[in-house]
């Protein structure tokens, strides 16, 4: 019996995207589960009244509605014209207009219950007891699980009725079988009982995707068991199980109707059967259901336009660089790019953050490490760092350790019952004086933070990359990247910048590092490549490959801070004085274009108008301060191909960048791990800024003005209730104006187009993704071809991408 429950709970659960903790937050597409569905039916989208606006703004034209009509319906180019009132409309434009004059297709808003529900409210309580590390009273019994320690506690719960405390006191001793139990007694069976765990799954989405997270990496608690609890309540309470929420309703017009509507709101005159009929058939090959994804298409088709004329303006100059700088293809770094590259020596590319070495990664004698990897990674080597100094740095971890413990004794006395007491009387003065400063004086606190750190001395250190890895392994890595990146011609110095962000009081840290290196800071994954180019014997095995790293080239790590722009040189004493030019240039150059970016991304910032380059920097160490960055909003396409397509478009910051040749790729293994990869990873991110803007309160995760963390699972709006699906409002827009325009991943790639076709083939998961719409992909061979779009009559000539025919040149 276990066995065919937990069946039955796999297949209720399937759809649940799993939601990682805050300490590792990471975009993930939360309707991950349903990309083997079209878009258009699956998805969610802004409402009508959005796109009208967008098109009165002229963010939308008649062409875009015209082209987005065409593509989902292509029998419109030949179903011959139409006269309404003296004006000849074409099939398309017909259809345009009907998108702009009616409201057919849309569906009806869901009516949202303000009843509440008991078992939600003891479900997320009992959670967060048992799931807190950081919980100053332990649920008791923790040890057995989560099943065992609740149905001992919930026997004294004053919240449940005293009939529903008996039947807890006589339940089974396993979760599967009390689930068994309590859907028997609320009268499930066979398929009403899936359908009713589907629905209780529903409930608490938050809470669910996070157990499906933590069933797959810690494995101290399972759907089974938190259905059996919910499933219990529901009997023990004598609730039932929860009602079918009535399916979404869309607009069942007719194109009948449709046609009557359309006429009336074009013309006074009454129309004939003729009229009538002529404007039916057209209509009829649009479907109303199609009228949300045409307008989502012509939103995005506008873009695409706008992007495809940027591109024809990229300076395809030759480099004569003596610098290469190597970013992650986050889209915060195509800033920084276009502003390095002003300087002629410089030349940048894009590859994943964590610069292809997936590691677990641990600071020197530190208790604790971070998975500096992709999500799709598993963690399997153990990078830490030897020290030069091993007295001086055996003082800084001991200076450590006691800053360690006084923040955590501070910690315990605020939690503990009584000691808060005790702790205002004794040093409330001197907290409060801080938090009226950090208030107050961000600037002031930021200098005594600066004096806290310089306090502890830096010891300098090398990362220990030759017992974590195998020399095949190093190899392996190094060849990879080389290929993926494109990088023939090494110059003398090439700089590996990753990349994180500085902010204080910021539940949603992790969401502004690296995606790539699992949400944390990517100066580890920096550190440890620039290592691995710079090995000896990984040079000479490469060579056999075919790969060539001249001697006098030397990698340096770096790291790009998203909030002050400044780029960091880590390891400096590991770089040959011979490249001290090279490094100064670099450096002056990273200097001028910080102060450009930060003055650059100050004109969305909201409240940095105005404001000099040392203020709009000082927001990283204010307390009060909700919009450190804006992160990626705005992301909108990955380019992937050499630089020569982009270098000299300024590209606002929206999109992925990265790079690749396909001579150094004959084989297209590079391509296909680029596509299923970092291409995946960068839907991801495009689909969790999407949800969370067309849906703030469902897929996003509201204002942050009212979240409180609970440990370093997750955060809550107030004090109770269901986990924070996806990103703060503060991430996607401003009061009632989105910052971030929700639209589907424009993916353009510079390859045989051949090779892009064989690689989707044989990959289900881009299959989903592209023949089902979740993201666009145009691709042509070279510098020189004709870009095409993938779609399901093959690929096709991509109208938005190709410069205009007459006039243009």
């Amino acid at each position: 019996m276990s066995l065919e429950v937990r069946a039955v709970v796999a297949r209720a659960t399937r759809g649940v995207v799993p939601l990682w903790p805050l300490s590792s937050f990471i975009a993930v597409n939360p309707l991950g589960a349903r990309e083997a569905e079209p878009f258009a039916t699956a998805a969610s989208f802004r409402p009508r009244e959005a796109f009208l606006a967008d098109y009165a703004a002229g963010r939308i034209t008649d062409a875009d509605l015209i082209t987005a009509a065409t593509e989902a319906s292509p029998e419109l180019l030949g179903g011959g014209e139409v006269a309404i009132d003296g004006i000849t409309w074409s099939p398309a434009a017909l259809v345009a207009h009907e998108l702009i004059m009616t409201g057919a297709g849309w569906p009806t808003p869901k009516r949202s219950s303000t009843k509440p529900d008991l078992v939600n409210e003891l479900v997320a309580k009992w959670l967060g007891a048992y799931l807190d590390p950081r919980s100053p009273w332990p649920m008791p019994d923790r040890s057995r699980g989560l099943w065992s320690a609740w149905s001992a506690m919930a026997s004294y719960d004053p919240q449940l009725p005293r009939v529903a405390r008996r039947r807890i006191r006589s339940l089974p001793a396993f979760a599967d079988e009390a689930l068994s139990h309590a859907l028997a007694g609320l009268g499930l069976i066979d398929h009403e009982s899936e359908r009713a765990l589907r629905e209780e799954a529903e409930q608490l989405p938050g809470w669910v995707a996070h157990i499906k997270w933590r069933a797959a990496h810690v494995g101290d608690i399972d759907m089974t068991t938190y259905l059996a609890i919910r499933m219990t309540l529901r009997w023990v309470l004598e609730r039932g199980a929860t009602k079918e929420a009535p399916p979404l309703k869309f607009d069942q017009a007719s194109p009948w109707q449709r046609a009557d509507a359309l006429i009336e709101a074009m013309t006074s005159v009454q129309a004939t059967p003729a009229l009538t009929a002529s404007v039916v058939r057209i209509l009829a090959l649009h479907p109303a259901h199609l009228h949300p994804s045409t307008w989502q298409s012509a939103y995005e088709g506008h873009y695409r336009a706008s992007l495809g004329a940027e591109l024809r303006n990229a300076t395809e100059n030759p480099y004569a660089s003596e610098i290469q700088v190597v970013m992650c293809i986050d889209p915060r770094s195509e800033g920084m790019r276009r502003h390095l590259e002003i300087d002629p020596q410089i030349e940048t590319l894009g590859f994943a953050g964590f610069f292809g070495v997936p590691m677990r990664f641990t600071s020197h004698q530190a208790r604790g490490s971070i998975d500096a990897l992709p999500a799709l990674i598993a963690a399997r080597h153990l990078v830490t760092e030897v020290p030069s100094d091993p007295i001086a740095a055996a003082n800084r971890v001991r200076t450590l350790r006691v800053r360690d413990a006084f923040a955590a004794g501070i910690h315990a006395s605020e939690t503990a019952p009584a000691a808060p007491f005790a702790l205002a009387e004794s040093v409330g003065w001197f907290l409060g004086l801080g938090t009226l400063v950090r208030t107050l004086a961000p600037n002031v606190a930021q200098f005594f933070r600066g004096l806290r750190e310089r306090a502890v001395s830096v010891v300098d250190s090398e990362v220990t990359i030759a017992d974590a890895f195998a020399l095949e392994e190093r190899a392996a890595f190094a060849e990879t990247g080389i290929r993926m990146m494109g990088l023939s011609d090494c110059s003398p110095l090439v700089v590996l910048v990753g990349h994180g962000s500085t902010s204080t009081n910021n539940l949603y840290q992790s969401a502004l590092d690296c995606g790539a290196c699992g949400g944390n800071p990517g100066a580890a994954n920096a550190r440890a490549a620039a290592a691995i180019f710079n090995d000896v014997e990984v040079r000479q095995m490469l060579r056999t490959r075919g790969i060539d790293i001249a001697g006098e080239t030397h990698f340096v790590a770096a790291e790009h801070n998203t909030v002050s722009d400044r780029v960091e040189i880590l390891d400096r004493h590991l770089i040959p004085r011979t490249l001290s030019e090279y490094l100064r240039a670099f450096e002056a150059a990273a200097a001028k274009a910080a102060d450009l970016l930060v003055l650059e991304r100050a004109r969305l910032l909201p409240g940095a108008h105005h404001r000099s380059v040392k203020r709009l920097r000082q927001r990283a160490y204010d307390w009060a301060e909700v919009y450190p960055e804006l992160g990626l909003a705005g992301n909108a396409a990955m380019i992937i191909g050499p630089r020569e397509m982009t270098r000299g478009s300024d590209l606002g910051r929206r999109v992925f960048l990265h790079s690749y040749r396909p001579e150094l790729d004959p084989d297209g293994l590079a391509l296909e791990t680029i596509m299923t990869a970092p291409l995946v990873v960068a839907q991801w991110i495009n689909h969790q800024y999407y949800f969370s803007t067309v849906d703030k309160m469902h897929w996003g995760a509201g204002t942050k003005t009212i979240h409180n963390a609970i440990g370093t699972i997750g955060v809550l709006a107030g004090q109770t209730g269901d986990l924070q699906l996806g990103l703060p409002l503060q991430s996607v827009a401003v009061g009632g104006r989105d910052i971030h325009e929700p639209q589907r991943l424009i993916v353009l790639i510079q390859a045989p187009v051949d090779r892009v076709g064989a690689i989707i083939s044989r990959n289900q998961v881009l299959r989903n993704l592209f023949d089902n719409d979740w993201i666009s992909l145009s691709a042509r061979d070279d510098d020189h071809g004709t870009w095409h779009r993938y779609g399901p009559y093959g690929w096709t000539p991509d109208t938005h991408l190709e410069p205009a025919r007459t006039g243009e040149q």
